[in-house]
C-alpha cells in the first residue's frame, strides 16, 4: 500500500530502483549459467557475445552515472571522456570472474546514482553527448537500453544452454499453480 504522503516522483523513483535491481537479478541469472567457455560466444557473425554485452553495459554505466554517484550535479555530462565505447564492442576474452567484475562495478555505480536521486532531481538538467536531458529523460532512456541487453543476454545464454537452461521465470506449464500461490501468498484464495 501506497503512503498517503508519497508523491508520484517518490514513487517513480522507488519503482524503477526496485525494477531494475530485478533487471540486474535477470541479467545475474543468466551470467550464473554461463561456463569460461561460453564468455566470447555469438549466435550469428556481427553478433553480440556474454562478453561484449557485459563490458558495453558497465562502459555505459559508468559513462553515463558515474558523476551521479553520490547524487545530482549541474551540467553532469553522461559521457565521460575517457569512454571508448567502440572498444567494448570487441572481444576481450574475460574470464567469468572479469565478467562478474566488470558487471557488479557497472551496476554498482547505476544503482548508486539511483539511490542518491532526490525526487526534486527529476526534472534538472543533464546531457548525453551534448545533448540535454532531464534526469528522468535519462533514466528512462538507460532503463530501455540496459533492460534490452540484459534479454539479449537471457536469450544468448538461453540458446547457448538449450535443454540444460533453468528458467529465470515461471516454467511453462506452470502458470496456474503460480497465480494459485500468489493469490495465496496475499489472502485472496
Amino acid at each position: 500500500m501506497t503512503p498517503p504522503d508519497s508523491t508520484l516522483a517518490d514513487l517513480y523513483l522507488s519503482d524503477v530502483r526496485g525494477r531494475m535491481r530485478g533487471v540486474k537479478a535477470l541479467g545475474e541469472g543468466a551470467l550464473a549459467q554461463l561456463t569460461d567457455g561460453e564468455v566470447d560466444t555469438v549466435l550469428s557473425p556481427g553478433g553480440n557475445s556474454a562478453g561484449v554485452l557485459v563490458r558495453h553495459l558497465a562502459g555505459n554505466m559508468r559513462s553515463r552515472w558515474g558523476g551521479l554517484r553520490s547524487g545530482y550535479v549541474a551540467g553532469a555530462e553522461g559521457e565521460t571522456l575517457g569512454r571508448d565505447r567502440d572498444a567494448e564492442f570487441g572481444d576481450a576474452h574475460l574470464t567469468l570472474p572479469e565478467l562478474w567484475a566488470e558487471w557488479e562495478d557497472g551496476w554498482r555505480v547505476f544503482l548508486e546514482a539511483l539511490d542518491h536521486l532526490a525526487p526534486a532531481d527529476l526534472t534538472r538538467t543533464l546531457t548525453i553527448r551534448g545533448e540535454a536531458h532531464t534526469v528522468l529523460e535519462a533514466i528512462q532512456r538507460q532503463v530501455a537500453h540496459y533492460s534490452g541487453h540484459v534479454y539479449q543476454l537471457v536469450f544468448l545464454v538461453k540458446t547457448l544452454q538449450g535443454e540444460e537452461w533453468e528458467t529465470l521465470s515461471i516454467p511453462r506449464g506452470g502458470s496456474a499453480a503460480f497465480n494459485v500461490e500468489m493469490r495465496e501468498r496475499h489472502g485472496l484464495s
